[in-house]
């Protein structure tokens, strides 16, 4: 069975062996619209964009949910030496990233170093700023909504599979799924990934690009500069045990040198794959211990 809703700017579909109950999906749908309302920095009002607006020592008080992603967050900021960082903001607007998608050009501006740390501390569900520097959830947010929505439908269902906008949580107590990867330039199928639990997540510095001058800019930022990931790599997908570790592992990959990625990012994600494209096409599946060409 499979049923659709729209939010965070991609089609969500979910996929089970079972029809999901009206009330159920009922409920689903009120979370998705809440993520809409309360994670969103293009809104005004919502939680993350009230938590951006703080003075250093204000302490606002968040939704359950909100606080749990933030301290996910924060955990992997750190953890992670900045490599991930979700606090990017100003960064993203000051590279041209300033109003929804889609859009061709943009206007740069002047752009301060992101931070070095957190600029929130959370306590249960206050969270106090205590430094400078602006929350974009960005993908992690929509890997988390995706998460918690599966961890509701597990409850029900044996089999079934979340997609969002690039990003796969799935579960099967039976047959494993056969999760496609795409091309970014003419999205037709280039490999299968096979999943019985788990997660799969894909970046492509192709999505969401724009024009700045005659230059190419694009939404993946370094933790530490602030600006676009320089890559020889277009597109990596990695597939983990949790939707988290998936999204951020991409996130990294892009940064890093084989080196790194084998010293840091397997060290930090010893049960994560990664799935490279670089700019002529070739693929290359990378694992704790190495990596080979990727032959299908």
């Amino acid at each position: 069975m499979e049923r659709q809703l729209y939010s965070m700017h991609n089609n969500i579909r979910f996929i089970t062996n079972q029809r999901i109950e009206e009330k159920e999906w009922q409920d689903i749908e009120q979370f998705f619209h809440y993520v809409d309302r309360q994670w969103s920095r293009f809104s005004s009002s919502s939680e993350v964009s009230q938590l951006n607006q703080l003075l250093i020592g204000q302490t606002l008080t968040v939704s359950l949910p909100l606080a749990r992603l933030l301290q996910r967050a924060i955990h992997y900021f750190e953890q992670t030496e900045h490599y991930f960082s979700p606090f990017l903001l100003e960064q993203q607007r000051a590279n041209g990233y300033d109003r929804s998608f889609p859009f061709r050009r943009a206007v740069e501006s002047e752009m301060n170093l992101p931070p070095e740390i957190s600029p929130f501390l959370v306590e249960g569900c206050e969270v106090t700023r205590v430094g400078g520097g602006t929350i974009d959830l960005g993908g992690i947010g929509k890997g988390a909504a995706a998460m918690m929505a599966a961890q509701r439908l597990r409850k029900n269902q044996s089999r079934g599979l979340i997609e969002a906008g690039g990003d796969v949580i799935a579960w099967s107590d039976d047959e494993p799924w056969k999760i496609a990867v795409t091309d970014p330039k003419t999205e037709t199928e280039i490999a299968e990934i096979r999943l019985r639990q788990g997660a799969v997540a894909t970046s492509s510095r192709m999505y969401r690009s724009w024009k700045v001058g005659d230059r190419t800019n694009h939404h993946l930022l370094s933790g530490k500069t602030g600006r676009p990931i320089e890559s020889r790599f277009v597109q990596i997908t990695a597939s983990a045990p949790q939707l988290y570790e998936a999204e951020v592992m991409t996130k990294l990959a892009f940064q890093m040198t084989e080196s790194e990625r084998q010293n840091k990012l397997f060290k930090w994600f010893p049960n994560g794959r990664l799935l490279l494209m670089d700019e002529s096409g070739k693929m290359v599946a990378e694992e704790k211990g190495g990596q080979a060409i990727w032959t299908g």
